[in-house]
């Protein structure tokens, strides 16, 4: 994988102090940011296109929250989260299953085993860009409720995507959970500045 062109360093990572203070301003950008790139793909699952403002929320967030300050351990989660960072030409989600009751939550994912083979965002005149999940998380038993997704773009994709004349939507296709979802011009856009910003 390329590393994207906005990758975190350490500069970006102030002190504690500049942490809390800077903490309501960034927070404004970081739901505004979410509330563009989240999609709702059925009535479980909930899918948050990542960029840099979510990623390095995170990053701080763990350095406020943990005190950190040694500039291995702040490495450590910018290591983390950076590696979710979508590359050049692809696209990275944090998907999540949801499901109120404990027990069916639990149910379902056992029934959701191959997931990984049925997600899929869909571009109209192309072949659909499959999700590629990541394979630590992989288990033969049940799926994690949370789950790091990249859809890889050709050149062609990332034209139809940019065009909102043109259909895109994304798909899970697993026989326990078969749901639909159109992109709207919103989410497409910024999806666009993100893919231009990580080169």
């Amino acid at each position: 994988m390329n590393r994207p062109a906005n990758a975190f360093t350490l500069s970006d990572v102030p002190g504690l102090t500049a942490i809390t203070a800077g903490r309501p301003r960034m927070e404004r950008e970081v739901i505004e940011a979410k509330r563009t790139r989240r999609v709702a793909l059925g009535p479980h699952m909930t899918l948050l296109f990542e960029n840099r403002v979510t990623l390095l929320w995170q990053v701080l967030e763990m350095c406020r929250v943990e005190h950190l300050t040694r500039p291995e351990s702040i490495q450590h989660e910018i290591d983390t989260y950076g590696a979710m960072l979508p590359a050049s030409r692809e696209l990275s989600v944090t998907l999540l299953v949801e499901y109120a009751s404990e027990v069916e939550r639990s149910r379902q994912l056992r029934a959701l085993v191959g997931l990984e083979k049925h997600m899929e965002l869909r571009l109209e005149g192309c072949a659909p860009s499959r999700g590629r999940f990541d394979a630590s998380q992989a288990n033969g038993e049940r799926v994690s409720s949370v789950q790091f997704v990249r859809f890889p773009l050709s050149d062609v994709q990332l034209g139809v995507l940019g065009n909102l004349s043109m259909a895109a939507s994304l798909a899970c296709t697993h026989p326990a959970y078969v749901a639909e979802v159109t992109l709207s011009p919103t989410t497409r856009a910024a999806l666009v500045e993100d893919l231009r910003a990580a080169g």
